[in-house]
């Protein structure tokens, strides 16, 4: 476990934490506890409350949806420096997705509760985080989109 200079440090590194300005990496690391979980720890679950909005150190955790007659599809990929369980501060607070550590994971992960109110007390907390949350949503959209793009690539393009 790293010591709070160090997260510090690993936060303001990240893509995520790089454009928070001070006093929000601070309050985020006040809210925040450094988690290990091992390969295959499932970190949130779909439909399920979402307990924990998560910084991914390092490590990789997959983001797996439920598909009727295949189970089990995989996304995306988080990677060091990204989010996951955004839902945790989006009502109705339900994970979008299944996420699962496919090696060792160290994060940051601040308690959905907790963050919610301090999101609420700390109108520069919220402004500064929410942001960088929806541009975390964004690029996946993005990143959907174009999966969508390439899964069609071979349709024939409808005459209506």
């Amino acid at each position: 476990m790293a010591d709070r200079r160090s997260l510090a440090a690993e936060l303001a590194a990240s893509w995520f934490g790089s454009d928070l300005p001070p006093h929000a990496r601070t309050a985020f690391l006040e809210l925040a506890v450094e988690r290990e979980v091992g390969a295959g720890t499932e970190m949130v679950r779909e439909g399920q409350p979402t307990t924990g909005f998560g910084l991914v150190l390092s490590g990789r955790v997959a983001l797996r949806l439920h598909v009727p007659g295949r189970g089990q599809v995989t996304i995306l990929t988080v990677e060091p420096g990204d989010i996951y369980g955004w839902s945790a501060i989006v009502p109705p607070y339900r994970s979008t997705s299944t996420g699962v550590a496919v090696e060792p994971v160290r994060a940051l992960v601040v308690d959905a509760v907790a963050l919610r109110a301090a999101l609420r007390a700390d109108d520069a907390l919220a402004a500064s985080l929410y942001p960088r949350v929806l541009e975390a949503v964004a690029r996946r959209l993005d990143g959907t989109r174009l999966q969508l793009l390439d899964l069609f690539a071979g349709q024939v393009e409808a005459s209506w």
